[in-house]
């Protein structure tokens, strides 16, 4: 079956259903905009179905050879609808800043376009979390959920959509297809049990249910202007930093655990194990730096940023300048490392890491010993299969990619005016879906309109993967079509 861009009109319903329920709850002004947007929304649905299924039924479709065109097309269409969203609120704001914001949203990646969070309506708030929420497990695998009958192209792209080589490791090789609908189960019912976790500690329903949506999609945006220091408790602390691990965690392990019920996947898999160690060294080292230069650093707030940092989430106690500037460059390229492949994390992934360590150790003993045999470095981090070789491949085209375009991007940001610093620690914000900017006081707020497109393009490549994109530019993936 053929998957059309009447998707994506189905996905601006989704976009503003809830949204324009919130707005009619609190009884906001921006309700009657929200509800001409919403029923030009359906009309427009309704002219479009017609046209598809009887004037004009191939001109907007893709056969499932498709599947990477299929997966920029709905990330860039769900962003640029999205953010007509910002648009119907009257706010002062461009369409560059609703779309920045669309986009941050989307892609968990957090970036604030908005420098004053009280003046914001409660419907708006809540779609900044909805829109992370969205995003976080990837639109494609909730196209596959909602429309299972859809298979084709859709199906095939699940494996893009999630970030990070998607690997099962269990041995009855369920497909991702028809774990779909499970995995977004396990992903909403972990949403609720985090807000019913906030709502005991204090919090109202409306913010625990927003704050979830951001917590376990590991987002990032905050509720309120002073962020997690606003509930001035260690029980939330201590519940974001077990549901933002939960996210930064390979879904399909989640899927082994509940689903199949292998209960030692976690305990067995390399790159949950590498992740728990790393994550416990650099606590480790975060505590004894702080205890040995006598830094008046809360514990608690150590912990909560690292975790916070290194699973993409960018949720902030502690402003990252305040820290010593080594500290707040691990804190950043924790960021760019992420968390596990198949997780809400945004990043390089560890899996990834571990493979760049294994080549390097592989270098190093053939120097030793010209002619030893190797394994395949893909082996070695858990990779196996028919098609290791092909995996190798792709690995070392997506970190010579990775580096590629962020270098790219540092020169295109410091010839649009940008400094160095900003440029590259924005950059490191925005491509690894992390968020927190480390500057002298700049703000994305206060980026130029060409910047802020620039750091989109950048957020949306390092959600899909920039390997997905570069497909879709290659002569030889349409001559075949």
């Amino acid at each position: 079956m053929k998957i059309s861009v009447f998707f994506l009109g189905v996905m601006a319903v989704v976009l503003m259903l809830p949204v324009l329920m919130v707005s009619w709850f609190f009884s906001e002004p921006h309700f009657f905009a929200l509800s001409m947007g919403f029923v030009f929304g359906v009309c427009f649905l309704c002219v479009l179905s017609f046209l598809m299924h009887f004037c004009i039924p191939n001109v907007f479709q893709f056969s499932i050879g498709y599947d990477c065109v299929l997966l920029v097309l709905i990330w860039l269409g769900t962003s640029l609808f999205g953010s007509l969203v910002f648009l119907l609120y009257g706010l002062d704001i461009t369409w560059v800043d609703a779309f920045f914001a669309c986009v941050s949203g989307l892609t968990t990646t957090g970036a604030e376009v908005f420098s004053n969070l009280s003046v914001l309506p409660h419907s708006l708030l809540f779609y900044r979390m909805w829109l992370q929420f969205l995003g976080g497990l990837g639109i494609v695998l909730m196209a596959v959920t909602a429309f299972s009958s859809g298979g084709g192209g859709v199906s095939r792209g699940i494996k893009f959509d999630l970030p990070g080589p998607v690997v099962s490791y269990s041995k009855k090789k369920p497909k991702l297809s028809d774990m779909a609908g499970s995995l977004w189960t396990i992903y909403m019912l972990a949403t609720v049990l985090c807000a019913v976790c906030l709502r005991v500690l204090g919090l109202d329903w409306f913010e625990a249910m927003c704050e979830s949506f951001s917590i376990v999609s590991t987002g990032g945006y905050n509720f309120y202007a002073d962020g997690v220091n606003h509930y001035h408790s260690y029980g939330v602390k201590l519940i974001m930093m077990v549901f933002m691990l939960f996210g930064s965690v390979n879904f399909l392990l989640h899927y082994q655990f509940f689903f199949l019920r292998e209960y030692f996947g976690y305990v067995k898999n390399i790159e949950m194990k590498s992740y728990v160690m790393l994550l416990f060294v650099v606590v480790s080292f975060f505590l004894v730096v702080v205890s040995f230069y006598s830094m008046r650093y809360d514990p608690v707030d150590i912990v909560f940023t690292v975790v916070s940092m290194f699973s993409s989430s960018g949720f902030m106690v502690t402003d990252l300048s305040s820290f010593p500037p080594m500290l707040s460059c691990v804190l950043v390229f924790l960021g760019v490392i992420g968390g596990l492949s198949g997780s809400t994390s945004g990043g390089i992934k560890i899996i990834r890491l571990q493979y760049c360590y294994q080549e390097i150790s592989d270098a190093c003993r053939l120097l030793l010993h010209p002619r030893l045999v190797l394994s395949n470095p893909a082996v070695s981090v858990g990779m196996s299969g028919s098609s290791v070789d092909a995996k190798v491949v792709i690995m070392r085209g997506f970190i010579t990619a990775f580096i590629g375009f962020f270098l790219l991007s540092i020169f295109v940001l410091t010839g649009l005016g940008l400094g160095f610093q900003d440029a590259f620690f924005s950059m490191c914000a925005c491509f690894s879906n992390t968020g927190v900017f480390l500057s002298d006081g700049s703000a994305f707020s206060s980026f130029p309109a060409t910047v802020k497109l620039w750091l989109a393009f950048s957020m949306l490549l390092g959600r899909i993967e920039i390997l997905a994109f570069l497909v879709i530019l290659s002569p030889s993936y349409w001559s075949g079509r």
